[in-house]
Formats: structure tokens, C-alpha cells, sequence
């Protein structure tokens, strides 16, 4: 399955062209996402596509990079406007932490967020990356380690990122193995492929942990 971004840096025709082209695809791709250059181009730019594309049962993510312009606008419209009441999933929003409202609205309504470590350090200061994602967890938010086209990020996997994560963030064993259960839970794989991965990690836990 797959997820099709719009690149905000196109118009909002382009995105709703590349919306009908999808439609008759709904059994290959699951969800709608937006991403790109951030700067002057709100999520709300998007609205209406992001509506449609909700009405017409897709997911709903956006990339909210870190340190854009007017990101923590942003981060508020991905999770409380767009498709009209909020995405399920924000793609980074690391910024959030800065605004305690946000964290507030993100973790009321169960909004997962993916979090890229070897991404962000082109663009912030690694005092301030990690002690971000920390806080994120900290606070209950349902965050997932994830690599971010890796082909441009020095060759980082997400193995790369998680081990980062871990060693940056102080997380035990046991917050790797929370941290993957996130990124299960809030995939958008059938229940029987989220039990499968569950299982599985159920199996590595038992194996390597105790």
C-alpha cells in the first residue's frame, strides 16, 4: 500500500488533478500526504483536496519539517483542520514542543507523528533535536522512529535513526520496543498485518530481552 503526497510547492489544482488520477487506485494507495517546500504554502492552501480526499476514505498525513516559517501554524492546521477535522498522523512537528497547546491538541486527539533523527540534523542544533523527541515521548504522544529517504541522508536506514534515537534520547530497551509498537499501532496496514508485526515483535522481545 501506498500513500501519494502532494508537493505543496505546486497548486492546489495540481493537487486535486493528481487526486482524481488516484482515484481508481484505492486498492494500491491508502493515503493522502502533502509535502515539499513549506514556506509561504499553509496545509490550509489545501483544504479542499484534503476534504475530498477524507470523504473518499483515504488517511490523512502532512510533513510539517522542523524549523520552517509559521511552523507551528502549521503543525495546528495539519491537526485540526485539514480534511476538515485533522490529519491522523503528522510527519515530523518536531516544533511542537515549543507550544504546549499543540502538544496539548496533539495528544488529545491521538495524533501519531513520525520522527526522522538523521533528517534533522541538517537543520538544527542536536541540543535541541533530541531533548525534542524526548519531551514528545515524555508527554504520551504516540511517536515512531523512521528513516527518511535514506538516499539522501548519508545512506541511513532506519536501523540508522532508531540507534541514534536511542543513544541521543536515552531510551531503555523497553522505549525501542514502545517506540515500534507506535509505529505499528499507527500504520495503516489491515489488523491482520498490524498482528503479524506484533507477534513478531512479541517473538524478538521474548528472545532478546526475557
Amino acid at each position: 500500500m501506498w500513500i501519494m503526497c502532494f508537493l505543496r510547492d505546486l497548486s492546489p489544482e495540481s493537487a486535486m488533478e493528481h487526486f482524481q488520477a488516484v482515484l481508481p487506485y484505492q486498492d494500491m494507495v491508502i493515503g493522502i500526504g502533502l509535502d515539499s517546500n513549506e514556506d509561504n504554502r499553509p496545509p490550509s492552501l489545501f483544504s479542499e483536496v484534503f476534504t475530498l480526499a477524507k470523504q473518499a476514505g483515504f488517511h490523512l498525513t502532512a510533513h510539517c519539517d522542523v524549523g520552517q516559517k509559521d511552523t507551528h501554524e502549521h503543525i495546528r492546521q495539519v491537526a485540526a483542520d485539514v480534511g476538515g477535522s485533522g490529519a491522523e498522523r503528522i510527519d515530523h512537528g518536531l516544533n511542537a514542543v515549543q507550544d504546549q497547546s499543540l502538544v496539548n491538541l496533539i495528544k488529545e486527539r491521538g495524533i501519531g507523528m513520525t520522527i526522522t533523527p538523521w533528517g534533522y540534523l541538517r537543520h538544527e542544533p542536536v541540543d535541541e533535536i533530541f531533548p525534542r523527541i524526548r519531551a514528545l515521548y515524555d508527554a504520551g504522544i504516540p511517536i515512531a522512529i523512521a528513516s527518511d529517504d535514506p538516499a539522501y541522508m548519508e545512506d541511513c536506514w532506519i536501523l540508522h535513526d532508531m540507534l541514534l534515537a536511542k543513544k541521543m534520547c536515552g531510551f531503555s530497551n523497553e522505549d525501542m520496543v514502545a517506540l515500534t509498537k507506535h509505529a505499528i499501532d499507527m500504520c495503516w496496514a489491515t489488523e491482520a498485518w498490524k498482528k503479524e508485526m506484533r507477534d513478531e515483535l512479541e517473538a524478538v522481545v521474548a528472545k532478546h530481552l526475557g
